[in-house]
């Protein structure tokens, strides 16, 4: 076992490589490769990729593949693809993913677009961004010089990139409808639709939101489009002068980040537990408002899973076995009762 080799005889990972990749101890790496007990699954879990992937890349004569990341949203969002990317890099053989995030309120779509056109000194470029000229521009730019870039969560099809992953966000619009229609009466009420910037996936959300209210619920109506920034002050902020001038809507889809600017301004006029809330993308803030009942429904992926299938796409075009766009990810639905992370 690599805790304790005969002297020239192993030349797989030693311990101490594995627990640095693994993010684990060293003792733990031990019990683990023994099979002794007092270690939990989800160390058991991290030291078995990890053992797998050093393996592997020592096996491996192609290489590593150089991949970046950029990513522009809401701080909760950046966090869990950020855990997302650790995930992969710990896990994923020849693959080294190198993140950047940027908060949405904070990003300048001219100075992101740049480093887009940076990132094609990688191999291969991983992108969540808003639809905007100079982004596409960018992205046109570095698919232009040879390298694929894949978008993620937000699709930029005039961009030109070379394959989208995430969902079908159409869907997840339609299945926030779906649900809002379902739990309010059977009565005119009017619903809250919340935005930030001009990403691809809030508009499709909307559209597909639109649609089903159309055809299954004529009688709810949506009584504003609200415009925010993804930060949790400012949309609660800009949520409290809504109500104070227009009251508080029957339900708030959110399409955008910042969920918790929602609920901190339904606590505050006390409407948290009657106002329909659904959000998207299940976090750490996220979950606590399911578990509170203030969020109802949280719509989400799997992040890691998406990020990973965006690596092996690149490293797929890069040794040429198969570059077909891939189908949509699966669309999950979260409740306080299966809203563990």
């Amino acid at each position: 076992m690599p805790s304790s080799p005969p002297t020239g005889r192993w030349k797989g990972p030693t311990v101490q490589e594995i627990a640095k990749l693994a993010g684990v101890g060293t003792a733990s790496v031990d019990r683990v490769l023994n099979n002794r007990p007092g270690v939990k699954e989800l160390t058991r879990t991290r030291v078995r990729a990890a053992l797998e992937k050093l393996t592997r890349e020592q096996d491996d004569t192609a290489g590593l593949l150089r991949v970046k990341l950029l990513c522009e949203s809401g701080t909760s969002f950046n966090l869990m693809v950020e855990t997302a990317v650790d995930r992969v890099n710990r896990s994923m053989a020849g693959i080294q993913i190198e993140g950047q995030y940027v908060s949405t309120n904070e990003s300048d779509p001219v100075h992101f677009a740049r480093r887009i056109e940076e990132a094609a000194e990688h191999d291969g470029v991983i992108v969540v961004a808003r639809e905007h000229p100079a982004i596409n521009r960018a992205i046109r730019k570095v698919v232009g010089a040879g390298r694929p870039v894949v978008t993620l969560t937000s699709d930029l099809p005039s961009s030109r990139r070379s394959a989208y992953v995430g969902n079908d966000q159409y869907a997840a619009g339609s299945v926030a409808a779906q649900l809002i229609g379902k739990i309010l009466p059977k009565q005119r009420s009017s619903i809250l639709l919340m935005f930030s910037v001009a990403f691809r996936s809030q508009q499709e959300r909307e559209m597909g939101f639109r649609r089903v209210l159309r055809s299954d619920f004529p009688h709810l109506k949506i009584e504003e489009k609200m415009t925010s920034d993804d930060s949790t002050e400012t949309t609660r902020a800009q949520l409290a002068a809504h109500i104070s001038t227009h009251g508080c809507p029957a339900a708030i889809y959110n399409l955008a980040g910042a969920n918790r600017g929602v609920a901190e301004a339904l606590e505050a006029v006390g409407r948290a537990e009657d106002t329909v809330f659904i959000g998207h993308e299940l976090t750490p803030y996220s979950r606590a408002l399911l578990e509170t009942g203030t969020l109802d429904y949280v719509i989400s992926h799997d992040f890691a899973s998406e990020v990973g299938q965006a690596a092996e796409w690149i490293r797929s075009h890069a040794t040429g076995t198969g570059t077909s766009e891939p189908a949509p990810t699966q669309i999950t639905i979260h409740t306080r009762y299966n809203c563990g992370l």
